[in-house]
């Protein structure tokens, strides 16, 4: 007897993966989620480590640039008859102050007014203070002087000034040496009050932080 032929299928037959095929996917899809979770977490704790740095640095930077316009504006002593130098020195409580006579922000149809600025250290703030917009130098009683805390954590403040000899420190009253200005020629007009001063030509600020972090700027005046 001829044994019967078995039937041959020719449906095509679905492809699919196998079990152990399947372990090892879920595996090696663990491992580069474990990789790239390790990734990220180091990535934010390096963000969260940093914000607070940057944050520092643009305070500093908005510091210094905000004495820089001050230095820029400088009131000229001839122009104004200006009795004294209009950057100086004073001593404080908790450090050097420093003084800058300067030109007021004004709108173009008002007349020029003068502005005096202190830099100063209080309680570990850098603060900035100005008097009100004045047609003339004058003193100003500390309540009308508006305050803005310009940087923190600040341990201390260092100033001094360029002159043709060099970096010059304060005297011990706090004031800066008077710069004598240049002798006037022979057809130079009539001198007027102030004109025997100037302000120096450079300031050397130096801002030491509460964590000991020294940083130091030269900015021109005027």
């Amino acid at each position: 007897m001829t044994p019967s032929a078995r039937p041959v299928d020719l449906r095509p037959r679905r492809g699919g993966f196998t079990l152990l095929e399947l372990l090892v996917a879920i595996s090696v899809l663990s491992i580069v989620s474990i990789i790239a979770w390790r990734g990220l977490e180091s990535l934010l704790a390096t963000r969260e480590r940093l914000e607070p740095e940057r944050d520092d640095v643009r305070a500093l930077l908005s510091a210094f640039g905000q004495l820089e316009r001050d230095l820029t504006h400088t009131a000229q002593p001839g122009l104004f008859a200006l009795t004294a130098s209009p950057v100086a020195v004073r001593p404080g409580t908790a450090g050097p102050v420093l003084e800058i006579v300067r030109v007021a922000p004004a709108d173009e149809a008002a007349a020029s007014a003068l502005q005096t600025v202190y830099w100063r250290v209080v309680d570990g703030v850098l603060l900035r203070q100005a008097t009100p917009p004045l047609r003339e130098f004058a003193s100003v009683p500390s309540e009308q002087l508006s305050s803005a805390r310009v940087l923190g954590a600040v341990k201390s403040l260092r100033v001094r000034v360029w002159s043709d000899s060099g970096w010059i420190e304060p005297a011990p009253d706090g004031t800066l040496p008077a710069t004598a200005a240049p002798p006037p020629g022979p057809n130079a007009p009539p001198a007027v009050a102030g004109d025997a001063l100037r302000a120096p030509a450079g300031i050397e600020l130096t801002v030491e932080r509460s964590n000991g972090t020294r940083y130091r700027r030269v900015l021109l005046v005027g």
